[in-house]
């Protein structure tokens, strides 16, 4: 299927080249097929996600210099009986092997560039903590256009590994988990990757999901694992090794340890201990830094994301113990300022996701006339959440300046195609549902002046 892509590429003139194809790419083998054979060609591949619109697709396309835009899934590659093109016998570790936009939440998407010797660092890293053979078979079901989903075919390429390609078409992932759970178990996967809300929909799957014996890891990052998802995880036998990562790192950086479990402290559950390789660093105002070989190249149009020492600063928040474990406190960004007090969202949220009946929180903050910003929140609740109860855990569990003073109940949160909460969307959609909680408390200036 490879070789008649490359026939396909040659015929359009995206192959042989050194600029960019577009790919707008599901994770099926129409869509593989391709990929491979840009990647074995040297050709630079521009991921772009089936879900964005057309307009935002050529604008990303003509900010990267790409030569072609296929969308193979939706419209076929021609058909030709030409000779399979040669792939150059060598290619630099150097060469860019994919541009990726970031997630364009706060802003236009940057398009970070990785390179083919990021790729093989990082899956080489990634082996060292869990070894992949050629017995191993991991689902791909997440967006080949996010480096989660990208490092999974890369890391089965450097180890020989075979994947397993699902895809839950345009309705998502969250409404197919049913067939997901039967497909796990058919194709005996042994490691697979998801987000805390599929693993969360998977242990709630009817009839209930089991995982198999050969399963030996479920890969969970993207955003922060709650502590008791864990919990119903452990509980079920889900083998969870969370993780860190971010795309300019080529997805992992850090992971828990193979055979161990993930640690809990405060609440809060660790990311796990740095890769072979790479450095992770928590600088003066708490920001999570990391250096090491699977780093991108850098941005394509804007400046370097790396300080004086070569590391990359990133956006997020984090604490390293006394064993190197990271735990990841949140985005810089989303930190609430109220009173003169720091608030991180997610260390509120690991405390409100502890609540009975509640699914899912997202922590903000609004403006306050008096002190700066207030902290509030909104729930997806069940009928076992209890108002009282709530604030009774809230009082014992959080600083005063942490406690939310305002609450919006919703059946659900929006989501992000990429499975993390959509925290611009539940700001709007919360605003007109705000109301007071926990009640007043003398000993509480801010309730008194809320």
């Amino acid at each position: 299927r490879a070789e008649d892509a490359a026939r396909s590429l040659a015929l359009l003139g995206a192959l042989p080249g050194q600029q960019p194809v577009a790919c707008v790419l599901r994770p099926t083998v129409t869509s593989l097929a391709p990929l491979l054979a840009l990647v074995a060609h040297g050709v630079p591949v521009l991921l772009l996600h089936p879900r964005l619109p057309a307009a935002d697709r050529e604008t990303l396309a003509r900010r990267a210099g790409a030569t072609r835009l296929i969308a193979p899934d939706t419209e076929a590659l021609p058909r030709t009986r030409a000779p399979v093109p040669p792939a150059p016998q060598t290619i630099e570790p150097a060469t860019p092997l994919a541009i990726l936009p970031t997630s364009g939440s706060s802003g236009t998407p940057k398009l970070v560039v990785l390179s083919r010797g990021a790729f093989v660092a990082s899956a080489r890293a990634s082996a060292a903590n869990l070894p992949l053979g050629s017995d191993d078979r991991w689902l791909l079901c997440l967006p080949l256009a996010h480096v989660g989903g990208l490092s999974i075919v890369t890391r089965a390429l450097e180890a020989g590994s075979a994947v397993v390609a699902y895809d839950p078409g345009a309705a998502g992932l969250l409404t197919r988990v049913t067939e997901l759970a039967g497909l796990m178990q058919r194709c005996r996967a042994t490691v697979f990757s998801a987000v805390p809300t599929l693993l969360g929909a998977l242990l709630d799957a009817s009839p209930p999901w089991t995982p198999h014996p050969e399963l030996r890891a479920v890969l969970l990052g993207g955003a922060a694992t709650p502590a008791p998802l864990l919990a119903r995880a452990r509980a079920r036998g889900v083998p969870v090794l969370v993780t860190y990562g971010l795309t300019e790192a080529c997805s992992q950086v850090t992971v828990t340890p193979f055979g161990t479990e993930p640690r809990v402290a405060n609440g809060t559950v660790s990311a796990g201990r740095p890769l072979p390789g790479v450095e992770v660093a928590i600088d003066a105002e708490g920001r999570i830094r990391v250096r090491g070989p699977s780093l991108c190249t850098g941005y394509l149009d804007d400046r370097a994301p790396f300080d004086e020492n070569g590391f990359l600063i990133t956006d997020d928040l984090g604490q390293l113990d006394e064993h190197g474990n990271l735990f990841v406190l949140g985005r810089a960004s989303d930190r609430i300022v109220t009173g003169g007090e720091n608030v991180d969202p997610a260390q509120v949220e690991a405390v409100l996701h502890t609540l009975p009946g509640v699914s899912t929180a997202c922590v903000f903050g609004v403006p306050d006339e008096r002190f700066g910003e207030l902290v509030v929140c909104a729930l997806a609740v069940d009928a076992a959440f209890s108002a009282p109860s709530a604030r009774v855990l809230l009082e014992r569990r959080l600083a005063p300046h942490a406690r939310p003073r305002r609450v919006a109940l919703l059946d659900r949160l929006p989501l992000l195609h990429n499975g993390k909460i959509d925290r611009a969307a539940i700001k709007r959609l919360a605003a007109a549902r705000l109301e007071p909680w926990p009640p007043a408390s003398s000993a509480d200036p801010q309730e008194r002046g809320a």
